[in-house]
């Protein structure tokens, strides 16, 4: 049998061959099949795309797990008392789908093992406190992009990169830590580019005309707009990207959805693979491996997606090289 620590550190490839070729653990808590609770925090294409890595994952590792799905709809209280009622029924383990769905696990799962994947920032937003490993019950992918080199495509999209324009909502933890890490990378690049940080509360940000006016507000002397990994902004890029061509400015993106519709250039990573390796961990813990010893699982990689379209809106060229080196293109079939 592999060692977790191998499996860990193994290439994309050989990652794949583990989980193909694995022999079916025995049989958990007398169950042939596991029985797999998994909490959905808020409806997110990110999230959703994971868990079919989960599915493929699982799939691929010769187990056919009962998935138990809570779609937890932004209620605080329905997540915790689905939480509450794996452990009550002694599930073998809970998937918690996103960061909020991940800290309601960290609270209110003490024993059984928890795997947590699409967590942007696993120690930045308190889902951990290291990630070297959580000192107990919980394990789990984190899935952001190291935002020194977000900001360096940025740049090499736009050389003239001085001050970038975000909107988020200050009480969402995925944004506000990613905008924290965003601030000070940006401080560090010579030269270094200035943030401009509008906030608003989800609720305002989804009254008609809101975002709009704030990503106006924005783009006042800044280069570009960049949005977040937010749902209040993401789910409203088109909103976003018409307050951005108004102002002849790209729209520059780490939400993978915005990449779609909004974005000319974005930088994402791959959520359906990394849900797909989540899988690694949650074998492990169902062969009884301590969760609480297992660093995060990073990404290996990012993804450079253009959208031309977007870019066309903005009255915005992406740069040759760049275009030369893009991972895919959004909207074209065949987009490498």
């Amino acid at each position: 049998m592999i060692s977790l620590r191998g499996v860990l550190v193994a290439s994309a490839a050989a990652a794949l061959s583990v989980l193909a070729v694995t022999p079916a653990s025995p049989a958990v808590g007398g169950r042939e099949r596991p029985r797999v609770g998994v909490l959905f925090w808020h409806d997110s294409p990110n999230d959703r795309v994971a868990f079919e890595g989960v599915r493929q994952g699982f799939a691929l590792a010769g187990r056919d797990p009962i998935f138990e799905v809570v779609e937890a709809r932004g209620d605080d209280s329905a997540a915790r008392v689905a939480l509450r009622d794996f452990e009550a029924r002694r599930v073998d383990l809970v998937y918690a789908l996103g960061t909020g769905a991940a800290l309601r696990a960290r609270d209110e799962v003490k024993e059984t093992p928890v795997v947590f994947t699409a967590v942007t920032d696993p120690v930045g937003s308190g889902v951990v406190g290291s990630s070297d490993g959580s000192r107990r019950n919980l394990c789990g992918t984190a899935t952001g992009v190291n935002p020194g080199d977000t900001l360096r495509v940025f740049r090499a999209a736009l050389p003239d990169l001085r001050r970038l324009g975000v909107v988020h909502d200050p009480g969402n933890p995925v944004s506000r830590g990613e905008v924290a890490a965003m601030k000070e990378a940006a401080r560090s690049l010579d030269p270094p580019v200035e943030l401009v940080i509008r906030e608003r509360a989800a609720a305002d940000l989804a009254e008609p005309g809101v975002l709009g006016r704030e990503v106006a507000l924005a783009l006042k002397g800044t280069d570009a707009l960049w949005i977040p990994i937010d749902i209040a902004v993401y789910g409203r890029a088109g909103e976003a990207a018409e307050a951005a061509a108004a102002a002849k400015r790209p729209v520059f993106a780490t939400a993978p959805a915005a990449s779609r519709t909004a974005a000319a250039v974005s930088v994402t990573v791959d959520f359906h693979a990394l849900g797909r390796r989540s899988v690694v961990l949650a074998m492990a813990a169902l062969r009884g491996e301590d969760p609480g010893k297992i660093p995060v699982l990073r990404p290996r990689s990012y993804r450079v997606i253009l959208n031309l379209e977007a870019s066309r809106r903005s009255g915005f060229e992406i740069p040759l090289a760049l275009l030369a080196s893009a991972d895919e293109f959004a909207g074209v079939a065949g987009g490498r």
